[in-house]
């Protein structure tokens, strides 16, 4: 009686093949001008504009042109204005590494691993003795 099911030799997509609904997809997006790629590449040199803009502008106050820029009384209402505007900058760059994160492996792929398969032809001892 002949088996049934299971894992047979050359059955199944190739790996790494795509679709045909995946390469329409692919197809339209490219033709519609962004690929999603694109936007995330567009998004991080956005917010890294923004977030070098805003520490630019951090950088060059002197104390007296920051507090007139602050609306708040107190010096705790002071420090909590400060506080937000350094969390904006640092908001920036985040969403900047963020959105390199997430285009990277497009641009750089990861390294495969490689798995040694050779024989070992030299002794441990004998690696010792040529180091002296």
């Amino acid at each position: 009686m002949a088996s049934h099911g299971g894992k047979r030799v050359g059955a199944g997509r190739k790996t790494g093949a795509l679709t045909r609904r995946t390469k329409d997809i692919a197809e339209q997006a490219a033709s519609t001008g962004q690929t999603p790629l694109e936007v995330m590449l567009d998004n991080m040199r956005h917010f890294q504009k923004g977030a070098l803009d805003a520490e630019a502008v951090l950088e060059g106050l002197t104390v007296e042109e920051f507090t007139g820029r602050i609306t708040a009384d107190t010096p705790e209402a002071q420090f909590k204005e400060l506080l937000a505007q350094v969390k904006k900058t640092a908001g920036f760059r985040q969403m900047a590494q963020d959105a390199a994160r997430d285009a990277a492996p497009y641009i750089h792929p990861k390294l495969a691993s490689v798995e040694h398969s050779g024989k070992l032809t030299i002794s441990h001892e004998d690696a010792l003795g040529e180091l002296e």
